[in-house]
């Protein structure tokens, strides 16, 4: 009897030896991406949702130009107001006003193309510059409190917002608080 086995053995070596078909996501070559697919459409919407908000929190304050006639009444000049310009270009600041562009040190003025404020050596902005610039003005048109940002296309956003601030104030002292944004020129 010793050769011969018993049901259970017999069941438990049929068990083993029956050939089964392989699961499809089990072949190889085949990866299952189920999980993964779960796993970026979840970062998708918390992505998406993330942006939203940070959209909706980090918006900026800032009024479209009004249109207007240039003339009041008939025989009285339009008002003397500064119209002052900030616009970021790749290689620089242009600051101009109604009387023309300034020119580097922002003492005098031009009608030709000038860049008031030049990038660094390194390559960065000078706010510094820019602010020590818009003070002069602000000392030469105290009342004036309103001002146009505007960057060419190619200019990143956050140099935008960065000129914006440096046009706001100056430290704690206000230059020009009511900005206006316009499409930048190319």
């Amino acid at each position: 009897m010793s050769g011969e086995l018993s049901p259970r053995q017999r069941q438990i070596i049929r068990k083993r030896t029956r050939s089964r078909e392989v699961d499809p996501s089990e072949m190889v070559g085949e990866l299952n991406i189920v999980p993964f697919l779960d796993i970026v459409v979840n970062l998708i919407i918390f992505l998406l949702m993330t942006a939203a908000t940070l959209a909706f929190f980090s918006q900026i304050e800032a009024r479209l130009p009004e249109y207007g006639r240039g003339v009041g009444k008939r025989g009285t000049k339009p008002d003397e107001s500064l119209n002052l310009n900030v616009t970021v270009t790749p290689s620089g600041i242009i600051v101009s006003g109604s009387g023309g562009k300034l020119e580097p040190g922002c003492e005098t003025t031009t009608a030709n193309r000038v860049l008031t404020v030049g990038k660094k050596p390194n390559g960065e902005y000078d706010w510094e510059a820019l602010s020590a610039c818009l003070t002069k003005v602000k000392s030469q048109f105290p009342d004036e409190e309103q001002a146009v940002v505007s960057a060419d296309p190619v200019v990143e956003y956050q140099y935008l917002v960065r000129a914006m601030d440096v046009v706001r104030a100056r430290g704690d002292k206000p230059l020009f608080p009511t900005l206006l944004l316009s499409a930048g020129i190319r």
